[in-house]
């Protein structure tokens, strides 16, 4: 119903919002992500696969050779099945081996991502730590200058603000965020506080970067948060540019 109603509508300056399906690295996931997103003009599958060595050995008890050949399948099969904009997370990337990292984005890009998802999970990064991989990975991953950097901070530590915002400074430009900063454990990036951080320092501290949303509607949709707080997994992506409006919320 997203993909069909929101998803094909255009607004007054030709804008038309991405809509996006969550899913493991896994044909079934995908083939369900891609059903539930493929009405809507700008379609995106977002898969993940974790790529931290507690994770890989515990969780998946995949090898690192087995996991980087799964994350690459998986994007190429998403790509198979029409969907140009597909979206990679290495899931506990703020724990991983920084090298094998590497390797893994870089396998995926040659597969056919378009969008490369850092995502702190468990929320263990310290801003400076998480502000120089973003930077890394921008300056060192072969393909990266064609793809999206994207941040996903959670707030175990109470940092996830300041995660994000590190990311954004060192070169993300999709910021991973929910409404009022509900989310899994102690909660993720707020909307809020990173669109208004960026509204009242990007022209001092961010380059100019801005994200385009109206920030009329930001309070109008908090307040429906915690009318509807039952569900505590409204994420939303917010993505933004130096050169061009590319503001989006998708809710997921």
């Amino acid at each position: 119903m997203i993909a069909k109603e929101v998803g094909n509508h255009v607004d007054d300056d030709g804008y038309v919002p991405v809509i996006c399906g969550l899913s493991r690295c896994n044909k079934g996931d995908i083939d369900a992500a891609w059903e539930g997103v493929r009405y809507a003009l700008r379609p995106r599958i977002h898969t993940f696969i974790a790529t931290s060595e507690i994770h890989m050995r515990h969780k998946l008890r995949k090898t690192p050779e087995e996991v980087i050949q799964i994350a690459s399948e998986m994007i190429a099969y998403a790509r198979s099945l029409g969907c140009e904009d597909v979206e990679f997370s290495p899931e506990d990337a703020g724990r991983s081996d920084t090298e094998f990292l590497y390797r893994i984005l870089i396998e995926v890009i040659k597969a056919g991502a378009t969008t490369l998802n850092i995502p702190d999970t468990v929320g263990y990064t310290l801003p400076s730590e998480f502000g120089s991989l973003i930077a890394k990975i921008k300056a060192t991953t072969p393909g990266a200058e064609n793809v999206i950097i994207s941040t996903h901070c959670q707030n175990d530590l109470g940092l996830a603000t300041a995660n994000t915002l590190a990311g954004a400074y060192n070169g993300g430009r999709q910021l991973e965020v929910t409404i009022n900063g509900i989310g899994e454990r102690a909660g993720n990036a707020s909307l809020q506080e990173v669109v208004m951080a960026i509204r009242c320092r990007g022209n001092e501290f961010f380059g100019g970067l801005y994200t385009g949303i109206n920030l009329k509607h930001i309070s109008v949709a908090s307040r429906m948060k915690l009318e509807l707080k039952g569900s505590t997994n409204h994420q939303c992506y917010t993505q933004c540019s130096t050169k061009k409006h590319l503001g989006y919320l998708v809710s997921q």
